[in-house]
């Protein structure tokens, strides 16, 4: 096999067909579970494990505790073999994971640990909240989005640590070059970093991460070491175009404001068909599950909404990145090698890209860059 028309990889991009073909029907078989257990939680389940956790006479804090940490370890007992399956096993298959088995326990650990956290205390506050005030929907929103900015804010230096390394780019020539297209994208950063990615993927990739104070550039050591230094530029200039358009800032208010209305109609549905579920207020935990089905039911409209907005940021960050590097050719083969090495599929199906994708496809960034240099 060669290459295509537009310089992707056919034996590649056969590969990630294949990958994307499997990923799909297990994602399909995961959804399936977690609906089945789902319905099984709304009718029934979930109060059938209410009742025994009030008959263990605990404060009623505790007892919220309990459930919340069993409704979590339930779905986690779904989440973790289909993670392993369409993750870690694929991913080794493809050759896209250099992470041993021990590796990736220690990272699921993590993860759990973390989510863990983050269901008892968010669980419990909602939980407070439905039984305290008609307008907790509000709150719950309210607090949401100020959670999302703090941990916008933190991740670069709090969350990505403690699953990779990352230290500040060594090679003086490198740094200063990454900070000459920051200046010249009018972007402030507090640093260039390289993420180690190699001990655990060969995939490739960069980021500015965080925002003011924690804002920093960051590149992946498999970029660094198997990427053109142009081809590297371009994939960097596209995020700091980013960046300079305030997409970061832009996309938070659009996902805010989706979010409220998504948050609205929820509660709305909620609060009007509890009870059809024998759930017998709106602050029973035993109507935890149904809240979340509900909420997954209702995001799904504004799915493919997100998307087409996410790819018009995109599609604009690639033109600026093509008139900040000056260099269609770095870009298209940037592009071109991102695909082929990431295993993206560079030409899906029409409903495949409403549906799932948050970038424009690989041929139309490819087309893009034709197209910079044709009227340059």
């Amino acid at each position: 096999m060669g290459v295509d028309a537009w310089g992707f990889d056919e034996e590649r991009q056969l590969l990630a067909r294949s990958l994307r073909s499997q990923r799909f029907r297990l994602g399909a078989l995961h959804s399936a579970a977690s609906g089945v257990v789902a319905f099984l939680l709304i009718f029934g389940g979930a109060a059938a494990v209410q009742t025994f956790v009030d008959s263990l006479r605990w404060p009623g804090w505790a007892g919220v505790i309990v459930f919340l940490a069993w409704l979590f370890a339930l779905f986690e007992a779904i989440e973790i073999p289909f993670g392993y399956l369409a993750g870690y096993a694929l991913d080794r298959d493809m050759g896209l994971s250099k992470q041993s088995l021990f590796g990736w326990l220690k990272d699921l650990v993590k993860s759990l640990g973390l989510g863990l956290a983050a269901t008892l205390v968010a669980g419990s506050v909602l939980v407070w909240l439905l039984g305290s005030t008609p307008w907790w929907w509000l709150v719950v929103w309210v607090l949401g989005v100020a959670v999302s900015a703090v941990l916008g804010f933190l991740a670069p230096i709090l969350l990505v640590p403690i699953f990779y390394r990352m230290r500040p780019i060594k090679e003086e020539g490198q740094r200063a070059r990454f900070q000459a297209l920051a200046d010249r994208a009018g972007v402030p950063i507090v640093g260039v970093f390289e993420l180690q990615a190699s001990s655990k993927t060969t995939r490739s990739n960069a980021v500015v991460m965080g925002f003011g104070r924690t804002r920093r550039i960051v590149v992946t050591d498999t970029l660094l070491r198997d990427f053109a230094v142009e081809e590297i530029d371009a994939v960097l200039a596209h995020e700091l175009a980013h960046q300079q358009h305030l997409d970061p800032a832009r996309g938070f208010v659009a996902g805010s404001s989706t979010s409220l209305a998504i948050v609205a109609i929820t509660a709305i549905s909620y609060m009007t068909s509890y009870a059809f579920f024998g759930i017998g207020g709106p602050g029973d935990i035993a109507g935890l599950p149904f809240l979340v089905v509900l909420f997954s039911l209702v995001s799904l409209p504004f799915r493919p909404l997100e998307l087409r907005w996410s790819r018009q940021r995109e599609t604009r960050a690639d033109l600026r990145s093509l008139q900040l590097i000056e260099n269609p050719a770095a870009f298209a083969s940037a592009m071109v090698r991102l695909h082929d090495r990431n295993l993206g599929v560079a030409n899906p199906k029409r409903w495949e890209k409403w549906l799932f994708y948050s970038h424009p496809t690989g041929r139309e960034r490819v087309e893009l860059a034709r197209t910079f240099l044709a009227r340059s």
